[in-house]
């Protein structure tokens, strides 16, 4: 069956909108994220190869051109909702010329166009600047974000499933952990778990025991697992494409006075700053209720972000950080991220997806919620 717009995840109405309100005469969508979101097509080696440049152009009056390497065309004309797609000779033709074509047919070369500068390397821009010399290019980021940031239901479904799976992955990792095992064991034990549940791939994959937990995202060592060892983990796969971004914390052993007390000042920060994830307000106010909380508990907090959205991207806006003014409205999923590390000692972790209503915010912790420090016998 053919794909449809109407079968696209993200909302195509609303940035069609945003286009035809805008001063562009057309949009150019070229990171995997935006290509993903727009043709609702991933096409992997875009990813994984930066030479290999798509392109979805949406002119303000018309519909979205896509434009793919050769040997991507028939698994995107077979997958994405787009149906005029067209092609460049990898290492024949320069995919910046074929772009400067379709600019021209849609009158768009002399014109205002958005391009996505913060991912398109600037040697491919100024190659587009040299083919349209009269082309003025802004950047396309600030458009897609803001319709992005609004999750369309099958959106807030994936990435709530994507985060729930990777809660199960997680209590099955530190449930079994045992003396003695090296940490990359119990980390590969969560990715297999990840993978178990659903994900495609793996996107991160920081778990770590003892001291090593005091590193914000040290890759899993050969460092053996010893009695009283905190667990702590930042990890997540992806599923379909959308992140999941889930933090949490165990215990091999019998929790010590000093780690069920840090444990219950986060706890505390933590159940603050969700609380008040609430239409209205900014990521300014959630940063900096964070900060004066922690510090006011007696902890230390050197953290320039204290979460984030996500979706395609693992940051998306609006980020609780002491500088983000975007207001949280209905439709809007954030993450909130507490913790705390001493270098070369310990650190603790905790990050949940949240969902910001038109009254109390929904915390979508199920099935790992860690409101205990786990501990592992």
């Amino acid at each position: 069956m053919t794909k449809q717009r109407s079968d696209a995840m993200g909302d195509l109405a609303a940035l069609e909108r945003a286009i035809a309100a805008s001063p562009y005469d057309a949009l150019v969508a070229v990171s995997p994220e935006n290509v993903r979101y727009v043709g609702d097509v991933h096409i992997d080696t875009q990813r994984r190869i930066r030479d290999r440049l798509a392109f979805i152009i949406w002119p303000k009056h018309g519909q979205p051109v896509f434009l793919v390497c050769e040997m991507e065309a028939s698994y995107v004309r077979a997958n994405s909702w787009i149906t005029e797609v067209r092609t460049y000779q990898e290492f024949v033709e320069d995919p910046m010329a074929v772009l400067a074509g379709i600019l021209r047919e849609l009158k768009a070369d002399a014109g205002q166009v958005a391009v996505e500068t913060a991912y398109l390397a600037a040697r491919y821009c100024d190659e587009l600047k040299r083919q349209c010399p009269q082309l003025a290019i802004s950047p396309a980021e600030p458009l897609l974000a803001k319709v992005r940031m609004f999750k369309t239901p099958r959106e807030k479904a994936q990435i709530i499933f994507a985060f729930q799976a990777t809660e199960k992955a997680f209590l099955h990792a530190f449930s079994t952990a045992k003396v003695g095992e090296p940490e990359r064991d119990m980390a590969i034990r969560l990715a297999e778990a990840i993978l178990a549940e659903g994900a495609d791939l793996i996107n991160a994959n920081h778990c770590n025991a003892g001291t090593n937990t005091s590193f914000p995202h040290m890759a899993p060592s050969d460092y053996r697992l010893q009695k009283g060892d905190i667990l702590k983990g930042d990890s997540g796969g992806l599923f379909k494409q959308y992140l999941s971004n889930v933090g949490r914390t165990a215990k091999l052993g019998k929790p010590t006075d000093e780690d069920l007390s840090i444990w219950g000042k986060l706890r505390e920060v933590h159940h603050k700053v969700i609380d008040q994830c609430r239409v209205g307000k900014t990521g300014r106010e959630l940063f900096e209720l964070a900060k004066t909380t922690q510090i006011g508990l007696g902890l230390p907090f050197t953290y320039s972000h204290n979460g984030h959205s996500i979706g395609l991207n693992g940051h998306e806006h609006p980020i609780i950080n002491p500088h983000e003014e975007i207001p949280y409205e209905v439709g809007m999923l954030t993450t909130v991220e507490t913790r705390v590390r001493f270098a070369g000692k310990v650190g603790y972790h905790m990050e949940d997806i949240i969902e910001i209503t038109d009254g109390p915010p929904i915390w979508h912790a199920k099935y790992f919620p860690n409101e205990e420090l786990l501990v592992v016998d």
